[in-house]
C-alpha cells in the first residue's frame, strides 16, 4: 500500500509539473498578445522579459520531469572540474549586484528604478542559483 500511495503521488507531482508548463504556455502567448498590442517600448520589454523568463520556466520544469527518473546526477568530478570557474563567476555576479545597487541608489527615475530594481533582483538570483551548486559542492564534499 505504500509503495502505491507513493506512485500515486509521484503521478500527481507529475501531472501538477506538466500542468504548470502549460500554464507557461498560455503566459507565453498573452505575453505575445501584449507586445502585439502595443508600440510602447517599457510594456513590450516587460512582455518580452516575462516571455522568455516562461520560456525558461518551461526548461527548468521539464528538467524536473527528468530528475524524477534519476537520470539526473552531479558528480564530485563533474563539480570539482567546474569549481573555480563558480568561484569566478560567482565575483561576477557579486559585482553586478553591487552596480545595480549603486545606480539604483543613484537614480530618482521611477521607471528607471523600477528597471534597475528588476535586474538587480534578477542578478540576486543568479548568485542564488550559483551558490546552489556550490551548496551542492559542499554536500558531495563536505569537508569542502
Amino acid at each position: 500500500m505504500a509503495i502505491e500511495g507513493m506512485v500515486e503521488e509521484k503521478q500527481q507531482f507529475e501531472r501538477g509539473i506538466r500542468k504548470w508548463q502549460q500554464v507557461e504556455d498560455v503566459t507565453i502567448e498573452s505575453c505575445e498578445a501584449l507586445k502585439d498590442a502595443s508600440d510602447n517600448v517599457l510594456v513590450r520589454t516587460i512582455a518580452d522579459i516575462i516571455r522568455a523568463d516562461s520560456m525558461k520556466h518551461k526548461e527548468v520544469l521539464a528538467v524536473i520531469l527528468q530528475a524524477l527518473d534519476g537520470t539526473i546526477t552531479l558528480t564530485p568530478e563533474e563539480l570539482g572540474g567546474i569549481s573555480t570557474l563558480l568561484d569566478d563567476h560567482l565575483n561576477i555576479e557579486r559585482d553586478s549586484i553591487q552596480l545595480a545597487m549603486d545606480e539604483f541608489e543613484n537614480s530618482r527615475h521611477f521607471v528607471i528604478r523600477q528597471l534597475l530594481s528588476y535586474l538587480l533582483e534578477d542578478e540576486r538570483k543568479h548568485y542564488k542559483l550559483l551558490s546552489q551548486l556550490n551548496d551542492f559542492k559542499r554536500h558531495l564534499y563536505p569537508y569542502a
